[in-house]
């Protein structure tokens, strides 16, 4: 075996190791259509782009409403636990004393951007922690069909979720005119910024698509119990 094709099967090893688990059978396909490839330089260029699997975060698929219980209760405490946003609400205290002592405009600006962010983060918090605190009982988690209906209203839901992504750029941004001198934050902001500021939609739109699936997914199983059910 050439060293292309070690370097192309060693590559698609590791896409296949760290796709999601709903690409899993994705990826093990194009590691195996890989394999049939004569030339070693094609096989290369189909290992890399393989990698576009990386890209697309997928669950593992449901095979029945008897696995809908245990991804409703991963969601529900998932969004329970603040989604990383305790990050945020704790960066808030320390930017607020630190406004006192900034000694130029930009680190001012900086810190009222986090201390912003912090007060958005907490206030989402305290709403969605109050949302599933009274109508979702853990008895729920018994019932797979409620239990399907209260994922789906969860994954439609999920799309507040790009407050989420605003705060986090909201800390960076503010973070970053803190602790740059003012020379150097314009070169600094276009060059580090800019990336996150468009990986932030497209990971939230990845999202919106994902759930969109899951919903889809679920809707069908429902319908299919139905359909036994009515026979």
């Amino acid at each position: 075996m050439t060293r292309t094709r070690r370097l192309a099967k060693w590559i698609l090893s590791w896409v296949v190791w760290l796709a999601s688990p709903g690409c899993k059978e994705w990826a093990e396909g194009l590691a195996r259509e890989a394999a049939v490839i004569d030339s070693d330089w094609s096989a290369l260029r189909w290992s890399l782009g393989s990698t576009r699997v990386l890209l697309d975060r997928r669950e593992a698929p449901l095979t029945s409403l008897d696995d809908v219980p245990a991804a409703t209760q991963k969601l529900v405490d998932l969004v329970r636990g603040g989604t990383g946003l305790w990050l945020i609400i704790m960066q808030g205290p320390l930017y607020l004393l630190k406004f006192f002592s900034a000694k130029s405009n930009s680190e001012r600006v900086g810190c009222v951007l986090v201390v912003l962010a912090s007060i958005i983060a907490g206030i989402f918090y305290l709403i969605e922690r109050r949302r599933l605190k009274v109508p979702w009982y853990d008895e729920i988690y018994d019932d797979s069909v409620a239990c399907a209906h209260l994922y789906i209203a969860q994954l439609k839901h999920c799309d507040r979720l790009w407050i989420v992504g605003s705060t986090f750029l909201c800390l960076e941004f503010g973070t970053i005119l803190t602790f740059l001198p003012r020379c150097t934050v314009p070169a600094i902001l276009i060059g580090f910024m800019s990336p996150l500021c468009l990986l932030v939609p497209v990971a939230m739109l990845q999202k919106r698509q994902n759930n969109l699936r899951r919903i889809e997914e679920i809707n069908a199983l429902l319908a299919e119990r139905d359909g036994v059910h009515s026979l």
